[in-house]
């Protein structure tokens, strides 16, 4: 129990740690921000302009080369035959046949983004893809899986509890014990989606006030500004979602999406410990088995070239929060339909919500009260 109360607070402190290890992006952003705050995010004239207005530092003159050397990828980009080449590289019909319709629809959207000409947005500037990948592909997986880490803890604690007490055989085999596991399954996503928003809240309330940015206009800026570019091996695709998003809109999205995750990791745990008979030492080491081998999987699966193996691997929770700073957009070879993260943290969802009912009956088939 010492180690539930401890757990927030180590959690906080690792946050903290992150935060402080990429402040050396804060005056980068901060002069964004100021500049923002007076003219908006779109570049143009009057951008740069504001730009050589500001008291000369590095940070400025750095602002004022990326502004005036802006170019993206964006324009250049051809999502047709982007799509074309990943369709050929998925060795089966249905695949092929899926990732052709989801380029289709991508590119769409990249001619949309060119249209109403959200590329030039400022987001960070040259730091944009740092700035991304520390709030979305650091900071948000971490938020997630710290709030995930309490819950399933919370679980296990009380698994262990029953262990100690020998209130474990009531547990699965009364109908007292049967309303307890699911109120404590109850109270553990409560408690789990509670500490993911104080994460959240905290840990993005700390950066947007270190950063400069507050709840300024800079969250206002697209995502998809030219500075922004997905990496993917040796290849660099522009940053375009699959619908218009800001920086603050994406935050929310994103967090959304995350609670999904929450809720998903902790229906995991529970099932696993209902499938071992309420062994807590059996549940933690098969539920770490399940939720990190597909990553090993989907590793393996990009080195061999197995880009079929490799996308259907990308339906569990581990791969998908691997790359959360790509939520929302093609993801590559990774998925097979737009906003696959999404669909596949609903579906496991109803999965396990559905899997519980069968599990309990395993266990819990006879009343002896």
């Amino acid at each position: 129990m010492p180690l539930l109360v401890a757990l927030p607070f180590a959690f906080l402190v690792l946050n903290g740690a992150l935060i402080f290890g990429n402040s050396w992006l804060f005056p980068h952003m901060a002069e964004v921000a100021s500049v923002a705050q007076l003219v908006g995010v779109h570049m143009d004239q009057e951008f740069l302009d504001a730009v050589m207005a500001r008291p000369a530092t590095g940070a400025r003159d750095q602002l004022a080369w990326s502004v005036s050397h802006a170019q993206g990828i964006l324009a250049a980009f051809d999502a047709g035959e982007a799509g074309t080449a990943a369709a050929i590289d998925m060795d089966a019909p249905l695949a092929s046949h899926l990732v052709a319709s989801k380029y289709a629809a991508w590119e769409d959207r990249v001619d949309a983004v060119r249209a109403s000409r959200q590329e030039r947005d400022v987001y960070g500037a040259a730091y944009t893809f740092d700035v991304h990948q520390f709030l979305f592909g650091t900071l948000v997986p971490v938020v997630i899986l710290e709030a995930s880490a309490i819950g399933m803890a919370a679980l296990l604690a009380m698994c262990e509890l029953d262990e100690r007490t020998g209130a474990r055989s009531i547990a699965l085999s009364s109908p007292v014990g049967r309303g307890v596991v699911a109120t404590r399954l109850t109270a553990s996503l409560i408690w789990a989606l509670t500490m993911y928003a104080a994460f959240a809240v905290l840990t993005f309330g700390a950066v947007a006030a270190l950063s400069g940015w507050g709840i300024g206009p800079v969250w206002e800026s697209s995502v998809s500004s030219l500075f922004n570019v997905v990496v993917d091996g040796g290849s660099a695709r522009p940053f375009v979602t699959w619908f218009d998003c800001s920086i603050g809109s994406y935050l929310m999205w994103t967090l959304l999406l995350g609670s999904g995750f929450v809720a998903l990791l902790c229906l995991t745990v529970q099932a696993v410990l209902l499938a071992t008979g309420y062994s807590v030492v059996r549940a933690a080491v098969t539920a770490c088995v399940l939720l990190i081998a597909p990553l090993g999987a989907q590793a393996a699966c990009a080195l061999n070239g197995w880009h079929v193996a490799r996308a259907l691997m990308h339906v569990f929770p581990a791969p998908l929060l691997s790359v959360s700073g790509q939520w929302f957009t093609d993801l590559g070879l990774r998925s097979f339909i737009p906003l696959q993260e999404a669909a596949a943290v609903i579906c496991g969802i109803a999965v396990l919500w559905c899997m519980h009912p069968v599990l309990r009956r395993m266990w819990f088939d006879k009343d002896v009260a």
